[in-house]
């Protein structure tokens, strides 16, 4: 027996999942930031969750990611189980792109520009272009179209690979009575889900299913029953990622898993048992492309129909199945499960080092409490602010060394390094807070005071420095490279300040208006002031350096230079604006 169509097939089917990967990798870079931002905005609205998971599901070109996604978010507490429902009902009808464009395969037209616009006769081209786009073209922009291309000409390569495979089986008795036998629904949803399972892409298996149809031994009524295994088999890749979860992310797997098995039963019972399914026209005729794609697409989407307004239900049911105790945990905010999506790794990487300055920023304001005379805070509370800001740094930077592990693009690249930096200098400001508060609370332990005229600037420089803070977080968390131009002038005038208030400090200790012992206090407390500003000044820098046209060419040293030698009428407002609120 010749097994040579066996290796065509497997052969067939690494193609088409591999061009279905970098379809999607490339279909996913070039929507970037947008994607991410899709997933941030979702509200608790069932049905823009339907739209969110439809359309990020088209991107990425699998169901089983964007759920798997749905399980790392809700294991990092950035999305609730309500709110996953809708994504998952949508994830399963955005995967039904890839058999509707293998549907147009069956075009047949005797005009020759339908015919030439068939995906298995633009493959070839595809390819041609997009590796061109790949390896001649240095644009990031050129070489996410030519992932696309290429990914497109490969599945369609994969497919005609298959389907010649297939072409083997039309004489074999043993595949004809196996079709007959598949014509028992349950048999059809074992197999469909069996063989979905095992290579864990419903794309791929309906892609199998529209190739063998070619066969002419399928009937639409036997491949109706695989289609619904497929959607079932699907569910094993939340359910293996769900491993590890906290028990809520491991109901959303429950939930997919529910979504496709209560619409295959409900299908099955109205197609078969009540034999609805003889009114479809094509019902006793043979399977085609066109006409599982049609149904793939229909059953989700009736679906969705049907549970939608049940999602509530299908929530308490998961909690059922997977009853809650009073110790669950949630997950880390740094999931694992979203390293395979760098652009969404990243967003979420950025919020937890919001979380990280947020923490600095009060650091820096404990010690602008203690100074006017607030309850001296104890060293443990300050060494447990310190020591999350130590951790934040810790885990964000594991983090981001794992997504520089993905395959990541030049501005996911640039925004990584910026991060690392940005770390760095938040890390940094929380130990200044901690010097000052530190040193702070040994002058109230001593029973030290400053002088009321020191006491007066150092509040107008800890002012200054605590909006400084504030704006930086602002801009940073924002983005906003406007917001951030302001952080570098209002610098200035705390290196102003840091200058002029070491200046007073002398000329005191020259009338002996102040000790010695209060002095070195002083001057610490002015000399961790002034770092912090610029660590703020480096975090400024970095927005605008991610956010400028032509982030490599930003030279942040060279930009200062030039910012004060050539100081704009801009610069000039904002600085006197600031030296007159905090130095006169």
């Amino acid at each position: 027996m010749n097994f040579d169509w066996i290796l065509t097939l497997i052969a067939g089917l690494g193609f088409f999942l591999y061009g279905m990967k970098i379809m999607g990798d490339g279909l996913e870079k070039a929507a970037g930031d947008r994607m991410s931002k899709i997933i941030d905005n979702l509200t608790g609205s069932l049905l823009k969750g339907v739209l969110v998971g439809t359309a990020v599901t088209a991107l990425i070109q699998s169901s089983s990611a964007t759920t798997v996604m749905v399980v790392g978010f809700i294991n990092a507490g950035i999305m609730s189980l309500q709110q996953a429902v809708g994504v998952i009902m949508g994830a399963n009808i955005g995967t039904t792109i890839t058999a509707v464009l293998i549907s147009l395969e069956d075009i047949n037209s005797s005009l020759w520009i339908l015919d030439f616009v068939k995906p298995s006769n633009l493959a070839p081209i595809a390819i041609a272009v997009g590796i061109v786009f790949l390896m001649f073209i240095k644009k990031r922009k050129y070489n996410n179209i030519g992932e696309i291309l290429a990914g497109f000409g490969f599945l369609f390569v994969g497919m005609d690979m298959m389907s010649s495979a297939m072409d083997f089986l039309r004489d074999s008795v043993v595949f004809q009575n196996l079709m007959i036998q598949l014509q028992n629904p349950i048999l059809g949803v074992l197999v469909g889900a069996g063989i979905t399972a095992i290579i864990q892409s419903s794309s791929a298996s309906v892609g199998i299913l529209q190739a063998a149809s070619a066969t002419g031994f399928i009937k639409f009524s036997g491949a109706v029953s695989i289609v619904l295994g497929q959607n079932i088999g699907t569910c094993i890749t939340a359910i293996l990622s769900s491993i590890g979860a906290n028990k809520t992310a491991k109901r959303a797997a429950i939930i997919h898993l529910l979504f496709n098995i209560i619409g295959s039963i409900i299908f099955i019972i109205v197609l078969y048992g009540f034999g609805i399914g003889k009114f479809i026209p094509v019902w006793t005729d043979n399977a085609t492309k066109t006409n599982i794609a049609g149904f793939h697409i229909s059953f989700n989407v009736i679906n969705t129909i049907l549970l939608l307004p049940f999602s509530n239900q299908l929530v308490f049911l998961a909690n059922k199945i997977l009853p809650s105790k009073d110790n669950d945990v949630a997950g880390s905010a740094l999931e694992a499960r979203l390293l395979s999506t760098p652009a969404l790794a990243l967003s979420q990487t950025t919020k937890e080092l919001v979380k990280m300055m947020n923490l600095a920023a009060d650091s820096v304001k404990i010690g602008y409490d203690i100074l006017n005379d607030a309850a001296a805070k104890s060293l443990d509370e300050l060494e447990e602010i310190e020591n999350s800001i130590d951790v934040y740094e810790s885990n964000i930077t594991q983090y981001l060394v794992k997504i520089v592990d993905e395959p990541i693009n030049e501005e996911e690249n640039n925004l990584i390094s910026s991060l690392f930096h940005v770390i760095t200098d938040v890390e940094r400001i929380g130990d200044h807070a901690f010097n000052i508060s530190s040193s702070l609370n040994e002058m109230k332990q001593k029973g030290l005071d400053f002088s009321s005229q020191a006491k007066i600037e150092l509040n107008k420089m800890y002012e200054a420095v605590n909006k400084l803070v504030s704006m930086t977080l602002k801009a940073y968390e924002m983005q906003d490279a406007r917001l951030a131009a302001d952080i570098q002038p209002l610098e200035d005038v705390i290196d102003y300040l840091n200058e002029h208030l070491k200046n007073s400090h002398l000329e005191r200790l020259a009338k002996h208006e102040c000790g010695f012992t209060t002095g070195v206090f002083f001057l610490d407390i002015v000399g961790n002031l002034e770092r912090i500003a610029d660590h703020c000044s480096n975090i400024g820098l970095a927005v605008e350096q991610v956010k400028s046209k032509n982030t490599e060419a930003f030279d942040p040293h060279a930009y200062l230079k030039h910012l004060h030698e050539n100081k704009t009428e801009e610069y000039t407002n904002v600085y006197d604006k600031y030296i007159s609120k905090y130095a006169k």
